[in-house]
């Protein structure tokens, strides 16, 4: 029978479990009951057994291996089968809050580290809410409430109790129904709203479309975002006050960031990566610019400004910066955390070359369209926010930098070709094309110095 702690790590049966299993000394003892639920999960790929997780400290590190890891192969789901037996629940619960522990004691609620443990938990249990829709309706209608009921009333929900979780993005206020401002989520009180007005219709099905599954499971991982950031924050508050951090938990935040480099190495690993190619942080060579963003930098007349500003350059600086080789590798999905993690350059660089741009233009962009810095943010991948923070990002994407062909369809007054742009057909691809032609005279030029 599947437990409410395997979908909700903050329920009281949780909280009983990691009271009872959490002790500091078991964290990292080899567990014969973990091992045993791991090597007997159905379709659990055991060819490298080693490799499987024998302690809490294990099980932690492996979530987020999984979480980070998922995308790169299709075997990947079997090497982590056991993360979705609901067997494994306790365990798993205590895992989570290790997990949470290390990153708060080490990097801090706002850190990139952070970001990627509540995306971690996110992904697990969206997975195993996805796993769970083979069960019947009924089963699952009953499973999320009782999950839900230890976060927060069902029965008496209003759309202003849930800000934190429609502030990040993944559930809209139009997909809640609402009566008056309470939000109805459970089948009795959506009966009791609307049952007088269903007339050859079943009602079941009308709930479940309108208010049924998909919404309490969306509401859930909301919910536990939340949650898992503001305990994240309190045991960093918390870690201030001690003497000296848990060595375990020390050790298990070191292995979080060999785990971050191993994963973004095979993220842009690829064809290619011999060439003149970046995919990290390089700095920038303005001699390499080409003409349109030269352009752009020097102030755009009214009329193309926004288009001009938003649209076109802020991709392109920012991708000049932190990825110009975007466009040569297989992975191009990417966030702009993955590169900046601390978003200093960022902050320090990107954005202000944006805005002195955006203030040298006629009349200055900012001064008449203010909210066009909101839409910089967006389209460097943050969603719709006036302050650029780790915790946004994801709700939008991060735009790549627009084609030569857009560019002259949209924005002809920024298109003045020089010699260098035949058969080019992006902005970026000329500048690393630039970037390449002027290393290679440089090194020429050496080379006859020293002759």
């Amino acid at each position: 029978m599947i437990k409410t702690p395997y979908i909700n790590p903050f329920s009281n049966d949780a909280k009983e479990i990691v009271s009872k299993l959490g002790q500091v000394e078991n964290l990292d003892k080899r567990n014969e009951s973990l091992i045993n639920i791991v090597q007997h999960t159905r379709g659990q790929n055991l060819d490298d057994a080693h490799n499987l997780p024998e302690t809490f400290k294990q099980l932690a590190l492996s979530r987020f291996e999984w979480s980070l890891f998922r995308k790169s192969s299709e075997a990947s789901q079997k090497k982590y089968e056991y993360l979705f037996n609901p067997d494994i629940y306790e365990y798993d619960v205590v895992s989570f809050y290790l997990l949470c522990q290390a990153v708060a004691i080490r990097y801090g609620p706002d850190s990139h580290e952070t970001k990627q443990v509540l995306d971690c938990e996110e992904d697990i249990i969206s997975q195993r809410l996805e796993i769970l829709k083979s069960e019947p309706n009924d089963f699952q209608s009953s499973l999320l409430r009782k999950a839900l009921n230890q976060l927060i009333d069902t029965n008496s929900i209003y759309w202003t109790d849930l800000k934190d979780v429609l502030d990040l993005g993944k559930l809209d206020i139009n997909e809640l129904l609402l009566s008056n401002g309470k939000v109805i989520i459970e089948y009795e009180d959506f009966i009791e709203e609307y049952g007088h007005l269903i007339h050859n219709r079943d009602p079941r099905t009308m709930y479940e479309v309108t208010a049924g599954v998909n919404i309490k499971s969306k509401l859930l991982l909301g919910l536990i975002r939340v949650y898992t950031k503001k305990y994240i924050r309190t045991v960093h508050e918390m870690s201030k006050r001690m003497v000296e951090p848990n060595p375990i938990i020390l050790e298990l935040a070191d292995n979080i960031k060999e785990v971050q480099q191993k994963a973004q190495s095979l993220k842009y690993a690829g064809p290619g990566s011999s060439q003149y190619i970046d995919d990290k942080p390089v700095n920038y060579e303005f001699e390499a610019f080409p003409p349109c963003v030269r352009k752009c930098l020097n102030g755009i007349k009214s009329g193309g400004r926004n288009d001009a500003i938003v649209l076109f350059l802020t991709p392109f600086v920012s991708y000049s910066r932190l990825c110009p080789g975007i466009f040569a590798r297989q992975e191009q999905n990417i966030k702009l955390s993955d590169v900046d993690p601390s978003l200093e350059i960022t902050h320090n660089e990107i954005i202000p070359m944006i805005y002195e741009a955006a203030q040298s233009c006629s009349p200055p962009l900012f001064k008449d369209q203010p909210q066009e810095k909101v839409n910089i943010n967006s389209k460097l991948g943050f969603g719709m926010h006036t302050e650029l923070k780790l915790e946004h990002e994801g709700e939008t994407q991060w735009y790549t930098p627009m084609s030569c062909e857009k560019i002259k369809l949209h924005m002809p007054e920024l298109c003045t070709p020089s010699v260098d742009c035949k058969k080019i057909g992006n902005p970026i691809t000329y500048y690393n094309r630039k970037r390449r032609l002027m290393k290679k005279d440089k090194n020429k030029q050496v080379n006859d110095d020293g002759n």
